[in-house]
């Protein structure tokens, strides 16, 4: 039996939100009592600022004893499907890991605002953070779709809303889903402070969705898949090292086309971890900026915790994450600083991930390579152009042939444009 119960980690879940929107209302009624500051640097100071860069009124002001800064992004991608072999290869993903139809080419556009506080208090800095991003695909039917990709309240190493799982760690500058896991969950959290260096955290998350999520959803959040999470984390100037697990009871109740008819027993659960390692390296001798980031994750019934998040959209409705499964996933990348106004990346990931299913056991193998090149005209203006490769191997190997015919290649460009305010 799991250690949480399902009704309790959904009520732990309301009262999280409830602490959320109570904490925010009472920031609100603070600031509006509290007297005007002298003015904005002096309820904005902190120790990160660097004084060179002078503050836009517009975007960091005061509001009674509270620093507000606002930011966003405008990103512009044109994708184009250059080579497919395989005869069910996803012909392209979109920027936020969404598998697009049969055209060989897509536009996208979107635009991220951010709302950031920060209050000082006696115990520490009471901080919000949110961020709401609009997208826009060609082909798309309706208006786009708003999501909410961060809402977060922290408060002396305590933290709870919607952000990015404990497990997340790598990410890099490319124009798919580069970030892994990238699982953006419900969460109430305590990070304690062991060293200057050290940090250790613990998390109460929400689980995934066992099928296609829907693509319009605003927030989405799965409380009745609860996740233990823990971090360690190590970082200096130069180094960043990243440890971390989750576990959870992963449910197969059966409603799945492929599990139902393979006769999955309704109600059935089982033990779901991962463990992951990361790694970034500052490579200053090679030269300013440069520098190496890696993720190695294995995983026992967590599927999704498992390479980029375009590789598990790809992937979800081939492999039900309600299945068994045991796999593993090694993402890497380097980022090198020409000069002032040129960047390169290049990165590549490798996942392996075996399934069981009563009468067969599909084993899926993706590897995707990707590199790009960057010029950057102005501090917050970034135009280039990139290739990505993605080489995919499904295995039936059972009678249903559950994956048969899965496998290939695809090549995909991509021309973006992104402004930074």
């Amino acid at each position: 039996m799991w250690l949480i119960h399902t009704g309790l980690c959904r009520a732990v879940f309301l009262c999280a939100m409830v602490a959320v929107i109570a904490g925010l209302c009472r920031s609100t009624v603070a600031q509006a009592q509290a007297p005007k500051p002298a003015s904005t640097a002096a309820v904005c100071e902190s120790d990160d600022d660097d004084d060179s860069k002078p503050r836009l009124p517009w975007k960091q002001f005061a509001v009674g004893g509270t620093c507000v800064e606002l930011s966003g992004t405008v990103s512009l991608i044109y994708q184009k499907l250059m080579d497919s072999r395989g005869s069910r290869i996803p012909a392209l993903n979109t920027r936020q890991g969404v598998v697009s139809g049969p055209s060989s080419y897509l536009n996208t556009g979107d635009f991220s605002f951010r709302v950031d506080t920060t209050r000082k208090t006696a115990f520490g800095d009471l901080t919000t953070g949110i961020e709401v991003e609009y997208e826009k695909t060609s082909g798309d039917s309706g208006n786009g779709a708003f999501t909410l990709t961060e809402g977060i309240l922290s408060w002396v190493g305590l933290s709870v809303g919607y952000t990015d799982s404990l497990m997340d760690f790598w990410s890099g500058d490319f124009q798919f889903s580069a970030t892994a896991p990238d699982r953006t969950v419900g969460l109430f959290s305590y990070e304690h402070k062991l060293s200057d260096k050290w940090k250790l955290a613990v998390s109460l998350e929400t689980g995934v969705a066992t099928t296609q999520a829907d693509a319009g959803t605003f927030a989405p959040m799965y409380p009745d898949d609860p996740v233990l999470a823990a971090r360690l984390r190590y970082e200096s100037d130069d180094l960043t090292l990243h440890g971390s697990g989750m576990m959870h009871e992963l449910k197969q109740s059966g409603a799945h086309p492929v599990l139902a008819r393979l006769g999955r027993a309704t109600g059935s659960t089982a033990l779901g971890w991962a463990a992951s390692l990361g790694l970034t390296q500052s490579l200053p001798k090679i030269s300013d900026g440069s520098e190496f980031t890696m993720q190695a994750t294995y995983a026992v019934n967590a599927s999704p915790y498992l390479g980029t998040s375009a590789d598990l959209s790809s992937l979800i409705n081939l492999a039900p994450p309600s299945a068994d499964s045991r796999g593993w996933s090694v993402v890497g990348s380097y980022h090198h600083v020409f000069s002032e106004h040129w960047e390169a990346n290049v990165m590549a990931s490798r996942l392996s991930l075996d399934i069981t299913l009563p009468f067969l056991a599909p084993k899926i193998e993706t590897t995707r390579y990707a590199a790009n090149l960057i010029w950057k005209p102005k501090d917050n203006l970034e135009i280039g152009g990139e290739l990505g490769l993605l080489d995919a191997k499904l295995q039936p190997n059972g009678t249903f042939g559950l994956l048969s015919g899965a496998s290939g290649q695809a090549l995909v460009g991509y021309l973006f444009l992104t402004w930074t305010f």
